[in-house]
């Protein structure tokens, strides 16, 4: 009410519920629905479980009712529907296991995209193309767990991960984590082995070398560059490393899987 009597435009709301009373008669009227609930729901649980088998029959179901209109014009509307597909996809990757930052950066980039998009064609395909990878980024998640769901995870080992996730591009030590957590080191470090079943240091250095990847295949980052991004000591500590886990030195890796003009 406060809102409501304190607004610049106060007709802006009973502008916008007559709006909404004509169109739900209208529809009621012409027997128009929208698309079940349901089928968001099984679109949206595929991509929490990771299950690309599930998401690719959902995808492709027929059902009664129709996409709900969200501007006049079709290549605006086609956009609008995407970026709402793309918030609720963001969410379910994150309730699937995907770090919030991670998930919440792939949905800015792709809301980006769609918005430079020219045709409806091309927003629907991103639009089809970023469930699967919110979809995949999940499933690779859960094959790690081995079983383990999100809900199982311990709340300090996450807040630990998060912390990990956002100070990647520096200097990580397990004193430092502790501290800023407010933990005991050793404490956190055997309560991380025992529900991750590596150590802390191991999983930093995975995830280092991950963000490598990435950055080898859609960056044109020198590998001295990266190196001293990701805070290894010199590039040659960064290719031991990276072969290590990898099995590829860091040129032959971004020749074979690097993004090309």
């Amino acid at each position: 009410m406060i809102m409501e009597k304190s607004s610049l435009h106060p007709s802006i709301s009973k502008s916008t519920l007559k709006k909404f009373t004509d169109l739900l008669f209208t529809n009621q009227e012409l027997g128009i629905e929208h698309n079940p609930y349901d089928q968001e729901l099984r679109e949206m649980t595929s991509i929490e479980q990771g299950d690309l088998e599930t998401l690719y029959k959902s995808l492709h179901e027929n059902y009664p009712g129709k996409v709900g209109r969200l501007a006049k014009d079709d290549l605006r509307n086609a956009k609008n529907l995407a970026i709402v597909n793309t918030a609720l996809a963001c969410r379910a990757a994150i309730r699937g296991g995907v770090m919030p930052e991670i998930s919440f950066s792939l949905s800015d980039t792709l809301i980006q995209s769609i918005e430079e998009c020219a045709d409806i064609d091309t927003v629907n395909h991103l639009m089809t193309a970023l469930k699967y990878q919110y979809a995949r980024m999940v499933s690779e998640i859960k094959n790690s767990r081995n079983g383990k769901t999100v809900r199982d995870e311990n709340y300090h080992v996450k807040r630990c991960k998060d912390y990990i996730f956002t100070h990647l591009h520096g200097k990580l030590s397990l004193a430092r984590i502790a501290d800023t957590l407010s933990l005991n080191a050793a404490y956190l470090s055997n309560l991380f082995r025992q529900c991750e079943g590596i150590s802390i240091t191991e999983f930093i250095r995975k995830e280092k070398i991950n963000l490598a990847q990435n950055l080898l295949m859609y960056s044109d980052y020198s590998y001295s560059e990266i190196a001293a991004y990701l805070g290894f000591a010199s590039q040659s500590h960064l290719g031991t490393q990276f072969k290590k886990t990898v099995g590829m030195t860091l040129r032959q890796y971004r020749e074979m899987y690097g993004l090309k003009e």
